[in-house]
């Protein structure tokens, strides 16, 4: 949103006009191109915007190495994310909250914000997690449920600053009261919970 603003400021600006409209045509060609690729590969895009285009590029890299390495057999969603919960040892009607809240059960999906797979991972979340496959059902379901299992370990059980750590990031959920989180976790809070 920030960078549509900056450009939209840049437009108003007769002396910076040429150049305002040059990265604005240069942003939304990269946008298309990387939207068009996604679903080239068989992705799902789930929002077309200007943000953390470098996690997107990261996310459609990954697609279509994905692609090529796809044996064409795809393992069943809510089984990977039950089975992944049983292993880690958290609530499977949780652990599919989350996952139906993240992707819809869509494995192929990529966010506006570049998040990937079944449980929405982000690049550098899905590396330190170890998920060498972020599109792989299984591989995703895994590296979602175990960071998930974290939260609920660093916040004692407390599954609603779990879930909002899940959507915000961890540490960044307050010891008391999720009223200061932003409206965004909120809400998808109350939609995961409303899923159980």
């Amino acid at each position: 949103m920030r960078a549509a603003r900056t450009i939209v400021a840049g437009l108003l600006r007769p002396a910076l006009r040429p150049t305002a409209l040059l990265a604005a045509g240069l942003s939304l060609a990269a946008l298309v191109a990387i939207n068009l690729t996604v679903r080239s590969l068989g992705g799902d895009v789930h929002a077309l915007s200007l943000g953390r285009v470098s996690d997107r590029v990261q996310a459609v890299l990954l697609l279509g190495a994905h692609a090529i390495g796809c044996s064409g057999e795809v393992a069943e969603p809510q089984a990977a994310v039950r089975t992944a919960a049983l292993r880690h040892g958290i609530s499977p009607r949780l652990a599919l909250a989350v996952a139906r809240t993240e992707s819809s059960f869509v494995h192929t999906r990529i966010s506006s914000t570049g998040a990937m797979g079944l449980m929405q991972l982000m690049p550098e979340t899905a590396r330190e997690l170890g998920v060498s496959d972020p599109f792989d059902v299984q591989d995703n379901a895994e590296g979602g449920v175990r960071y998930l299992a974290q939260l609920l370990a660093m916040y004692r059980g407390d599954a609603r600053r779990a879930v909002a750590a899940y959507n915000a990031g961890m540490g960044r959920v307050p010891v008391r009261g999720l009223a200061s989180l932003p409206a965004e976790t909120r809400t998808y809070v109350g939609r995961v919970f409303s899923r159980l």
